[in-house]
């Protein structure tokens, strides 16, 4: 019984001790900006956003599809992130290809349901944002933040004992009819990617894909003129067999 005791104990202590390993490996997953789960595209692109109510750092409230009329990128952050938020905030700043509220909105909208609006006061401050072309926003009921957060196939995991998350790092980018039209992935960005992606977002789509469509109509036109030959030939193939039977005395 003795002996059972200890093996039981041992297993119990091996179980708690992998564990722990697990919730440290998880929490420097996240410190180091843990791409976490990449959302299902094919279940997304192309797809309409809610219209939810959202609240900006100035405390206005506004819809959504208020944005509508020009592309919008949209930046899921939470505003107690020390690792991937801001590098991403920082790097996309640096790299867009235009002015925001000209062209296109920025949206940095935090996924956290425990931010205040004085977060995301002090997280538009402290990266220089103006709030107006580029709005830092939470969403005003939770329910409509899990709306749209399920409409992206935005997935997070919170870490126990701790306010940060394991998250996707990404962008959104949004048509002006407010369809989900692109994801960007990573926390650092160029220029020429965030171009084509609201070139994209905009409806101009790369030469690549539009040769590749015409590719596929090419294709798919060449499958019915062979599928109505293969059937007119088969015709007459049987037409003639009949009337040779009808040949024979």
């Amino acid at each position: 019984m003795r002996r059972q005791s200890l093996d039981e104990g041992s297993v119990v202590r091996h179980l708690f001790g992998g564990l722990l390993a697990l919730l440290f490996f998880l929490t420097a997953f996240a410190q180091e900006g843990s791409t976490g789960i990449p959302p299902n595209e094919g279940k997304t692109l192309g797809k309409p956003l809610p219209n939810v109510r959202l609240i900006n750092s100035y405390g206005e409230e506004f819809d959504l599809y208020s944005l509508k009329g020009k592309p919008i990128i949209l930046s899921p952050i939470y505003t107690n992130c020390s690792s991937a938020c801001p590098i991403i905030t920082d790097s996309l700043k640096k790299a867009l290809p235009g002015r925001p509220g000209e062209d296109f909105w920025v949206i940095s909208l935090t996924f956290d349901p425990t931010d205040r609006l004085k977060n995301i006061k002090d997280f538009q401050e402290k990266h220089g944002l103006d709030g107006k072309g580029w709005i830092v926003a939470m969403v005003k009921s939770k329910e409509d933040l899990f709306r749209l957060l399920d409409a992206i196939d935005f997935r997070f995991m919170s870490i126990p004992e701790s306010k940060d998350f394991v998250h996707p790092n990404l962008l959104v980018f949004i048509s002006p009819d407010m369809k989900i039209k692109r994801y960007v992935y990573g926390v650092v960005f160029d220029k020429k990617e965030l171009e084509e992606a609201l070139d994209y977002a905009k409806g101009k789509a790369p030469l690549w894909e539009k040769v590749q469509r015409f590719l596929f109509f090419i294709a798919l036109l060449g499958l019915i003129l062979t599928g109505i030959y293969t059937v007119i030939t088969l015709a007459r193939y049987l037409q003639r067999r009949e009337e040779a039977k009808k040949a024979l005395p």
